[in-house]
């Protein structure tokens, strides 16, 4: 996620994507707009990240990964992750807005990008920290 080539993946395309779709309400209208913001939703949940539900089940395993390693950073890691899967469900809710036409103004679509530029933060400092910790066998 830290080191991916490219800036269109990893925490860096998380953040990439949420600059994007501060634009797309000019760009591409609203109703394309909506429809691209229920397409990332979709893809996101089900064949990309995993969305929040992967941030959960990874911030479980980090729990559990304490038990065999115990660094009470793994459980602080586990917290971080768990806060990111929050954001991520948080941005699917407001994607869904979008799309189903509840929501529409462009401060609700840079709502959205900021949502994502956070959520890269937050990885980002989560799998720094991750990668910091010193493993004994």
């Amino acid at each position: 996620m830290l080191g991916i080539p490219a800036g269109f993946a990893g925490v860096k395309g998380i953040a990439y994507t949420g600059r994007k779709i501060k634009k797309w309400r000019n760009k591409l209208g609203l109703h394309k707009a909506g429809l691209y913001l229920a397409q990332l939703v979709r893809m996101q949940e089900e064949i990309g990240t995993g969305g929040g539900g992967f941030r959960y089940i990874y911030g479980a395993f980090l729990q559990q990964a304490h038990g065999f390693h115990p660094n009470d950073e793994l459980l602080d890691i586990s917290k971080t992750f768990t806060r990111s899967g929050d954001l991520w469900r948080t941005a699917a809710v407001q994607a869904a807005g979008i799309y189903k036409g509840r929501i529409s103004s462009q401060q609700e679509f840079n709502t959205m990008g900021d949502y994502l530029i956070e959520i890269a933060e937050i990885e980002k400092n989560a799998f720094e920290a991750l990668s910091k910790i010193k493993w004994h066998s």
